[in-house]
């Protein structure tokens, strides 16, 4: 197994070449005020003439136009269609996963990074693989409550006041068992409040006796957060000073997570 962490596995194929020469066009040509075959050709390193045969098979699948032989070509509106499964969600996940497995390579903890889904918050990627004090065997796109979870208390502590108030409409109709536990709006409002002031959420007790999570949100701008950075871990193990280091590193980690989303967006 170890083997296989270092060594990176054997392909059972090669690549196709035809392939990696389209990608290479189609990337060329959306970097380029002007697209034509020769500087196509030079930067891409492809003969002139399968630039051409290329450039014009998109043109006949309607993701380029020719405009003429000193206009070159043009890109379509069907580009687009190539990064429409490509959201935000992904771009978050992509950019916090290495930070994700970073934290649980120092902590050996499992980390994890939680994003809005309507009414809850949703694991988009944890690396309860590679920790070996992991509390569960999996807990990717699991949906965790708006009012008691780490996660969701963050998301909520530091959301823009009216989409909280909306949140919390969504949360109360979608009656997670475990929000039962709040006894009262002052109650759920300190734990906001406290969240603010310490800069990271903590689950709430009564949610699990056994174990303990912390979250910080990923905030690219003022009432804008894009995503959740998370802990889980088992409360009599941690003490008051291990968790504070957790904290610190995750509230670090999470600042420089927005950083690298506010430069992709």
């Amino acid at each position: 197994m170890k083997a296989l962490d270092i060594q990176e596995k054997t392909r059972s194929y090669a690549d196709v070449s035809l392939v990696q020469r389209t990608l290479s066009v189609m990337e060329c040509a959306n970097r380029l005020e002007l697209i034509t075959v020769h500087e196509i050709s030079r930067q891409c390193d492809i003969p002139p003439s399968s630039v051409v045969r290329i450039l014009e098979t998109l043109c006949a699948e309607g993701y380029l136009t020719h405009i003429s032989r000193r206009g070159g070509y043009a890109l379509t509106s069907k580009v687009k269609a190539l990064s429409a499964g490509f959201h935000s969600k992904a771009l978050v996940v992509e950019i916090v996963k290495p930070i994700v497995d970073g934290l649980t390579k120092e902590h050996l903890w499992p980390f994890a990074v939680a994003t809005l889904d309507h009414d809850a918050m949703v694991v988009q990627y944890s690396s309860i693989p590679l920790s070996p004090l992991a509390h569960a065997r999996s807990t990717l796109h699991k949906r965790g409550s708006l009012i008691t979870r780490a996660h969701g208390l963050a998301y909520m502590a530091f959301c823009g006041s009216r989409e909280r108030s909306l949140l919390l409409r969504l949360a109360l109709e979608r009656k997670f068992f475990e929000d039962q536990i709040v006894s009262s709006n002052y109650e759920w409002r300190m734990a906001l409040r406290r969240t603010r002031k310490r800069g990271f959420a903590t689950r709430l007790a009564k949610a699990d006796p056994f174990t303990n999570s912390l979250a910080v949100p990923i905030v690219v701008e003022p009432g804008r957060v894009v995503a959740t950075l998370g802990v889980t871990y088992f409360r009599k193990v941690v003490n008051g000073a291990n968790m504070a280091l957790i904290a610190s590193a995750l509230k670090r980690e999470a600042a420089r997570a927005a950083d690298l989303i506010r430069e992709r967006m």
